[in-house]
């Protein structure tokens, strides 16, 4: 006799050798016993559950000398020759090369005859999804009124193709999946019944690459006991199926949690190249962040973590990734899965998709808290300068204030009104300066996204604000600074058709009016250097818009900036005088001074 598969050597013969599926072998054991048969079934599932199984298993069982029953005896005529196939009363039909309209007329003519020896004529209609819209109308008639003792079963693997007509005139049952251990326990038997042996970890392997699918894990089965050893184990299985080692996973998350680039790179190059099976280790990476994401690190009811090999990977670096940010990281996973798919050299896209991951997990900014938090530990060098520089600022525009630079001395009242106005306005400048210090980190944090936002609006506007650094945020004015080499940038800036564009977004940012004011400082302006303002850095922060010590960004050209003015409805450059005058009245309001004319 010529060899047989393992599955089919080992195909079982009775609903409750069959592995899983009990909502579906109790129902029909229980029909078979009550003599309650059916003249149509639809058995819906994926691939491997046991649809062709169990049709066989009913079909041998309702025609048992001993029926009615609730498993075929396995030892009269009937149930012989149908286990062997050989029986002219149960037709098995391939719907995906017999699905025309001429095959199911032939179909309907045979079954008008009686059975030869059998009780029923079964007809068992494999992948009936595949049967043509004509051939399923001409089925229908068939199908609903069956000549007597004619019985229809449907196996597909996407009742959704079916038409509703063919679904409703069948009792449908739903096959599912079958978990790791419901897989591992049927090879386990398997093996003792073959005379092999295996380890633990390999059929837990085998259990876990079969997709929920026995009749897959029995072929990984067979196909390494074939390959030479007494033992299958586990580094047997990842050979044959291409499955990547759990330490391999670790190294990689290892790599990806430490900001470790090199040893990344490193090992999905040994991956590639050792001929593994990419799509596996997708799957296997995604399931560890996955698990990555549950309380307890998916160590609860079942512990399937522990189940796929991964539970010490996931214990270990559980609660080591922001949640946010390990949501993120499951979607890169998901779709770089399914980029693989058409990738011709996937090298590439590993490498790519692992520097996007390790930029997600490490490349934002820390939380404003932290920001806060490390500015008032510790000071940066030309802070105090800044500080300084401000506190005269403020001193200045109080003596202006007060007149005390200036004209006769004041009465006793008007001291006293003066001190009071004095107070108040020192008072209201500190509670503008409490107010300032959210939107100030609330502008840092965002100012990337900001920059962004304005080079979709006007790319020159953006060039202009590139090298800028936001300093100071008072009420509703929002100051920036650009170092001397930059002036250039300083002048455009300020000019109405870019201004009004940056305090368009700031305003849509902090949801009121903002006002921006650009100056120029004196040398260059260092890291967590802030020229007086509420929301210092420290210099391990990134500061979005620092400056480089490298050659000044490039300036739009005079032609982009004419055509983007001109398109800018509303908007004309200032005449050279004016532009002077409102620099000057900016500086009035700024320091709280006079304008005097001079000789």
């Amino acid at each position: 006799m010529a060899y047989l598969s393992l599955y089919r050597r080992r195909r079982p013969l009775t609903f409750a050798d069959m592995t899983g599926q009990e909502h579906i072998t109790r129902t029909l054991s229980n029909a078979l016993c009550r003599g309650r048969l059916a003249h149509a079934y639809l058995f819906c599932g994926p691939r491997g559950t046991g649809k062709t199984t169990a049709a066989k298993i009913l079909a041998r069982a309702m025609n048992c000398e001993l029926y009615p029953v609730a498993e075929p005896c396995g030892k009269c005529v009937p149930c012989k020759n149908i286990g062997a196939g050989v029986s002219i009363d149960v037709i098995e039909m391939d719907a995906a090369s017999n699905r025309g309209i001429d095959e199911i007329r032939e179909l309907r003519e045979r079954s008008r005859f009686a059975s030869g020896e059998s009780r029923y004529k079964v007809y068992i209609i494999d992948e009936a999804h595949m049967l043509t819209p004509e051939a399923c109308n001409a089925f229908l008639k068939t199908l609903e009124e069956p000549p007597q003792n004619v019985v229809f079963i449907l196996a597909t693997t996407d009742p959704s193709r079916l038409p509703s007509t063919i679904v409703s005139r069948c009792q449908r049952f739903d096959f599912h999946l079958l978990n790791v251990e419901q897989i591992g326990q049927r090879l386990e038997h398997i093996i003792s019944e073959e005379g092999w042996q295996a380890e633990a970890e390999a059929v837990t392997l085998i259990a876990r690459l079969a997709d929920g699918s026995l009749r897959d894990a029995l072929g990984i089965l067979e196909q390494c006991s074939a390959y030479g050893e007494e033992v299958i184990d586990a580094g047997q299985v990842r050979i044959v199926t291409g499955a990547t080692t759990a330490d391999t996973i670790e190294a990689l998350v290892k790599a990806a949690v430490e900001n470790d680039l090199d040893a990344g790179l490193s090992t999905l190059e040994e991956v590639v190249f050792s001929g593994r099976d990419l799509n596996l280790f997708m799957r296997d990476l995604t399931f560890v962040f996955t698990r990555l994401l549950l309380d307890g690190g998916g160590s609860g009811k079942g512990k399937q973590a522990g189940r796929h090999g991964f539970e010490e990977i996931v214990t270990r670096y559980h609660g080591k990734i922001e949640r946010h940010l390990l949501l993120d990281a499951v979607e890169l996973l998901h779709e770089i899965s399914s980029e693989l798919r058409h990738a011709h050299f996937p090298q590439y896209i590993l490498e790519v998709a692992f520097i996007r991951l390790v930029r997600m997990l490490h490349g934002r900014l820390r939380p404003v808290s932290v920001l806060h938090s490390d500015a008032a530990t510790q000071s940066e060098p030309g802070q105090g300068k800044v500080e300084k520089a401000a506190g005269s600022v403020r001193e200045e525009k109080t003596v202006l204030k007060t007149g005390a630079a200036a004209g006769p001395a004041k009465t006793a009242d008007a001291a006293d009104k003066n001190a009071s106005a004095e107070a108040a306005s020192e008072k209201a400048e500190k509670a503008e300066t409490v107010s300032g210090e959210d939107r100030f980190s609330g502008l840092m944090e965002a100012w990337p996204k900001l920059l962004q936002e304005i080079k979709k609006r006007q790319k020159s506007t953006a060039a202009w604000l590139d090298p800028a650094r936001l300093v100071e945020c008072r009420g509703h004015r929002v100051k920036l600074a650009y170092s001397s080499e930059y002036s250039i940038h300083q002048i455009r800036i300020m000019e109405d058709n870019h201004r009004k564009i940056v305090e368009e977004i700031l305003s849509a940012f902090c949801g009121e009016p903002i006002t921006v004011k650009a100056e120029v400082v004196e040398g260059e302006i260092k890291s967590g250097e802030t020229g007086g303002g509420t929301g210092p850095a420290s210099e391990s922060d990134p500061v979005p818009g620092n400056y480089k010590s490298g050659p000044a960004p490039a300036a739009p050209s005079e032609q982009e900036t004419a055509a983007e003015e001109r398109t800018a409805p509303g908007e004309k450059k200032p005449e050279p005088a004016k532009r002077k005058s409102m620099q000057a009245e900016e500086a009035r309001e700024l320091f709280g001074g006079r304008l005097v004319d001079s000789d």
